[in-house]
């Protein structure tokens, strides 16, 4: 079941890469396989990749790498609609 995230505030985003982010530079993890779980062929990504710390926000090492590849990222950025989560 996919987590529903409060957008009431603006599009949640991680303020700090939890302790297992799998966007670590020191993880052993395929994450170009985890990356194609979201992308999509013809506009970068179709969505985003939740937190799986907190499950209640983008991941941050995810915002940081691809803010700009995915709808709802451009958008929060241009209307300054980021809501940064703990």
């Amino acid at each position: 079941m996919k987590p529903k995230l409060d957008y009431s505030d603006g599009f949640p985003v991680k303020r700090r890469r939890c302790p297992t982010c799998i966007y670590r530079k020191d993880l052993a993890w395929n994450l170009a396989k985890l990356e194609d779980d979201v992308r999509d062929e013809h506009i970068g990504f179709a969505g985003f990749r939740i937190c799986h710390d907190g499950n209640d926000a983008c991941c941050r090492g995810f915002w940081d790498h691809h803010r700009d590849e995915f709808a709802a990222g451009q958008i929060a950025q241009r209307l300054n609609l980021i809501c940064w989560k703990p």
